[in-house]
């Protein structure tokens, strides 16, 4: 109850910040950003709240209706955390509408971690007949999308396009992200009257809305080349975005972006930096790549100028006094950026060491499994000729061969993660009360409690995708991660930070 009322309480803030214009957007969007961890915290907070409702909710049905609210805050907070909340709504849907949200939801996610032609299925297998208001609109969301992303290669989806959004339109012409669209489709016509009308005759329902609002606001004063009017909106909607927590935004690297060729360099510099983190931490790979190219771009301007004001100094000096500080000062940024660098390819080279292993792991295992079917297929064939099918019934009542799978699965995990992190033990023993160090039952093998932090230092932190790797219930991962937190030397928040930085 008190996580809900905070989590209230930050969203009334939040929509009341993101409501108020202001003329000095900057020092607004700067403010937010110096209180991101709080309101990263309350986002937390109300998640968490989610979860516990999820996990006491008494009915599928219920339970599903938990995990809707949890995927509408991880769409924008963590692409691979709203994944698993997705696949759990798959399988817990009870009635229509359950179902049709539950794939719908799936195409849209399936869409932005790139498996466009899967989402492109998933898509067409939906009746949207007599589909309600709700659903319709995630559909149409999605399908707009996967079109658009189609479009490029195939024309042919322009109409395709064109149908869905206006279907939605007739639907619900308050939806700001449906007047968006239709906007865009009209100007790609060559008609772009009323564009901002419909944007400010939107109905908004949350917060999220106006971010999007002012977001699409800035989009279509860059089409009509007013980019001061852009800047404005862009920096209110990054702030929105500051303020609810998101994490995968559009926004504050569409400014950085601008500041960047208006010659802005360190303010834009600044914003990307901020973009980058929490693209990362989203795992929102397509949108981290481009942000990537950006801050390179943007860090050699950096250099270049810090190379031309050295150039300058050597030219203008009047002392040898005088060109010993510039050096030195030139040389102390030029540190500091090219560590920045070094940060960020030790972070990307170990996201792809550790890919590169496990990849190598499951094909493995995938290659095993599909030999020992082919063998086990082999051997009805043969007993069927051989004895009859009353002796294929017989071996078909036997355990199946997959039922010892999954521990070889984990064996070969094991294997694999050790050789990744061989110290792993030893480090996380040094964060554990002395009486309450884990042990490996054998050597090479790690236990059960191991298992749940090895998966949090490999970057899978949910609670429910560590119970489906491990295959156990998500109430056991509770009681194994509240153990091994209330025995660590960290038994706060911070101990699964702590774990994945080991």
């Amino acid at each position: 109850m008190r996580n809900s009322c905070f989590a209230l309480l930050a969203c009334f803030f939040a929509l009341l910040g993101c409501s108020s214009p202001g003329r000095n957007y900057f020092h607004a969007l700067d403010r937010s950003i110096e209180l991101k961890d709080y309101y990263d915290l309350t986002q937390n907070a109300r998640q968490d709240s989610l979860e516990m409702l999820y996990l006491k909710a008494d009915s599928d049905s219920e339970r599903w209706e938990a995990s809707f609210k949890l995927e509408k805050m991880q769409f924008y907070r963590d692409i691979e955390s709203c994944y698993g909340t997705v696949s759990d709504m798959l399988l817990l849907g009870t009635d229509e509408r359950q179902k049709k949200i539950s794939q719908c939801c799936y195409a849209n996610i399936l869409y932005r971690m790139d498996s466009l032609r899967t989402a492109l299925n998933v898509l067409s297998r939906i009746d949207t007949v007599a589909m309600q208001p709700e659903a319709l609109g995630i559909y149409c969301f999605a399908a707009y999308h996967i079109y658009s992303k189609l479009f490029i290669d195939h024309p042919e989806y322009a109409q395709a396009r064109k149908d869905v959004i206006e279907k939605w339109w007739e639907s619900d012409s308050t939806s700001v992200e449906c007047a968006y669209y239709l906007n865009t489709i009209l100007r790609e016509e060559g008609n772009s009257e009323g564009s901002l009308e419909r944007l400010l005759n939107c109905r908004l329902k949350s917060p999220n809305d106006t971010a999007k609002q002012y977001y699409f606001l800035a989009r279509e004063y860059l089409y009509e080349d007013d980019t001061d009017s852009a800047v404005s909106y862009f920096a209110r909607s990054a702030e929105c975005d500051m303020r609810l927590g998101v994490k995968a935004y559009n926004a504050l690297y569409e400014l950085a972006r601008i500041l960047f060729r208006s010659g802005d360099i360190e303010r834009a510099d600044r914003y990307m930096r901020i973009t980058l983190k929490d693209a990362y931490s989203s795992h929102y790979e397509s949108r981290y790549e481009d942000v990537i190219r950006s801050e390179l771009e943007i860090m050699n301007v950096l250099l270049e100028q810090q190379g031309q004001k050295k150039r300058a100094y050597y030219v203008t000096s009047v002392s040898i006094a005088l060109l010993l500080f510039v050096a030195i000062v030139s040389i102390f940024l030029l540190a500091r950026y090219s560590s920045r660098l070094d940060q960020s390819r030790r972070q990307l080279s170990e996201v792809s060491r550790i890919k590169d292993n496990f990849l190598a792991m499951y094909m493995e295992k995938c290659v095993d499994y599909l030999n020992k079917v082919d063998e086990y297929r082999s051997s009805l064939r043969h007993t069927l000729r051989q004895d009859g099918a009353p002796a294929v019934s017989a071996m078909l009542r036997q355990p199946s061969f997959a039922a010892g799978e999954f521990d070889g699965l984990l064996a070969h995990f094991d294997s694999a993660f050790l050789g990744i992190f061989p110290d792993f033990v030893d480090n996380v023993n040094s964060h554990m009360q002395p009486e309450y160090r884990l042990e490996m039952p054998e050597k090479g093998v790690l236990s059960t409690e191991l298992r749940i932090l090895a998966l949090i230092r490999m970057g899978i932190a949910k609670r429910q995708k560590i119970a489906k790797v491990l295959n156990m219930s998500v109430t056991t991962v509770y009681s194994y991660h509240s153990n091994l937190q209330k025995h660590s030397l960290h038994p706060d928040s911070s101990f699964d930070s702590v774990i994945a930085n080991l």
